[in-house]
């Protein structure tokens, strides 16, 4: 009617069988909002969660943790000097298990989605196939 949709017209999540890993996300968007985090504090948080030494591939990962260390350094520094609650910094690195969840979710969701549709799998983005490409192997299927 007058161009509105109804729920009949709207096609099926193209994840379906997601909702653990879009429950999981939302959740984390969730505890991370209740913490009022400064861009500044986000920022290095971000930071801090990309250089991660703990990934599997990484052949310096001595350097990343020496990185990582810097960056909670100035996180610390930066919640201090906003004088927030100094209990901050804690209750944001106890949302990484939270988030290796989330990545573990997510990676195993691309894997199937990746076994299912390998054509379209093949024609994802450039970045995104450079991020996870280390954990995920884009093979051509006619190649096999």
């Amino acid at each position: 009617m007058g161009g509105q949709s109804s729920d009949s017209d709207v096609s099926p999540v193209p994840c379906s069988g997601c909702d653990d890993l879009i429950g999981a996300v939302f959740e984390l968007g969730r505890t991370l909002c209740r913490l009022q985090l400064s861009d500044e504090e986000l920022a290095l948080f971000t930071a801090a969660v990309l250089l991660s030494p703990d990934r599997p591939w990484l052949t310096e990962s001595k350097k990343v943790q020496k990185l990582q260390d810097k960056i909670y350094v100035a996180l610390q520094h930066e919640i201090q000097k906003k004088h927030s609650a100094e209990d901050k910094l804690s209750k944001m690195v106890s949302k990484l298990p939270l988030m290796k969840t989330i990545c573990n979710l997510h990676l195993d969701k691309l894997e199937f989605f990746r076994l299912l549709h390998p054509e379209t799998a093949m024609n994802f983005p450039p970045l995104y196939k450079e991020v996870f490409n280390s954990e995920l192997q884009y093979s051509d299927p006619r190649e096999s």
